[in-house]
């Protein structure tokens, strides 16, 4: 290559990065967070971890007068390895509302809605096992998803909508993605989700949503869903929060054994000592309701055997802000935990968070 050329070559690429920087803004946000974590009761381990999210953003304006912004997360899975996804691109159109694409993201469940937590909510934040159910979200498959604009209908009314066209494409996709077979059983090849919020007067905040699988196909005894509401009020230093979440999964054949559906209730309050000090605590509790085998499974005979099983976890937490940094220790006792009758679970973690 001569000269001319590497000059030419250098000289297009400086403006081509030049017209890119012109076009939209770029910003990097992010938290490390380190945790000792320490599990007693039926279950006796300790583990030490350290994790770092990394968020890309960028923003600009349309000719039009729309803006739009996209971001791309950089953040570790439980194994370790580290992925660039919870990827979005929205288009704000002014008074239409915004659109949006998303991929692992835009969730629209309401399962944090109580908002009551120093460090975090219930489930979502820890556990000694797994509750099921709570966090059917549509943002667990690529979906689009339309959001009314901002203050435009009374009482802080906010709606959003997102609809998954293949609930069987995964996640983390790439541009030109083909997806895959969208053949899903009694769990539907696609999903629909809404979500109502309101904040009709000062300190309060209520909301609901509602998802659905569609096109289930073959032998189908039940159709998956789930949904829940939550109201949560701040007055001062106080916070108060109760929620609700109902989840029923896909079922294939009514004379099989298994859960048929999930209940969760949530309690909680939390308090800002000073500026620096908030604690909380939280009570949840799962229920299962489950079919056991047929009187005469091979005749699809009922009734069916039905039992019933609650994981109730109790949430204490502190956290205190030393500027810049938060020092936290949470504490979980369940009784029943992974919905085992008898198993009981302690789960301690303290932690350091630093978000820049």
């Amino acid at each position: 290559m001569t000269k001319i050329t590497k000059l030419f070559a250098v000289v297009v690429s400086s403006l081509l990065v030049s017209v890119q920087a012109f076009a939209g803004e770029l910003a990097v946000s992010g938290s490390a967070k380190a945790s000792y974590a320490i599990n007693g009761g039926d279950s006796n381990s300790t583990g030490l971890g350290v994790s770092n999210e990394l968020m890309f953003k960028a923003s600009g304006e349309l000719d039009n007068g729309f803006t739009w912004n996209y971001h791309m997360e950089l953040d570790g899975n439980d194994g370790g390895a580290h992925d660039n996804d919870d990827t979005a691109i929205t288009i704000g159109m002014n008074s239409a509302g915004t659109i949006g694409i998303f991929d692992s993201e835009g969730g629209l469940s309401t399962e944090t809605g109580v908002g009551t937590g120093a460090l975090g909510v219930g489930d979502d934040f820890a556990n000694t096992d797994a509750m099921v159910g709570n966090d059917i979200d549509v943002s667990s498959y690529p979906n689009v998803q339309y959001h009314t604009p901002a203050d435009v209908i009374p009482f802080g009314i906010s709606a959003k909508v997102g609809y998954a066209p293949n609930t069987a494409d995964g996640d983390n996709n790439d541009y030109k993605n083909g997806g895959a077979e969208n053949a899903q059983g009694a769990d539907g090849d696609s999903a629909i989700h809404y979500n109502v919020t309101a904040a009709p007067v000062d300190g309060l905040s209520i909301g609901a949503d509602y998802i659905t699988f569609e096109n289930s196909s073959g032998v189908v005894a039940q159709d998956q869903e789930a949904g829940g509401a939550y109201a949560s009020y701040a007055m001062g230093s106080f916070k108060v929060g109760y929620g609700e979440r109902w989840y029923a999964p896909g079922i294939g054949d009514k004379v099989s054994a298994g859960a048929h559906s999930y209940e969760l209730e949530q309690i909680g309050i939390e308090f800002a000592v000073n500026d620096q000090l908030s604690i909380s605590y939280m009570e949840e509790e799962s229920t299962v309701k489950n079919y056991g085998a047929a009187a005469d499974a091979a005749a699809g005979a009922t009734p069916f055997t039905r039992t019933e099983v609650t994981m109730a976890s109790d949430y204490i937490q502190a956290a205190y802000d030393i500027g810049g940094a938060t020092v936290g220790v949470a504490n979980v006792d369940t009784s029943n935990s992974g919905y085992t009758q008898g198993t009981d679970g302690t789960l301690t973690i303290l932690s350091l968070a630093l978000s820049f």
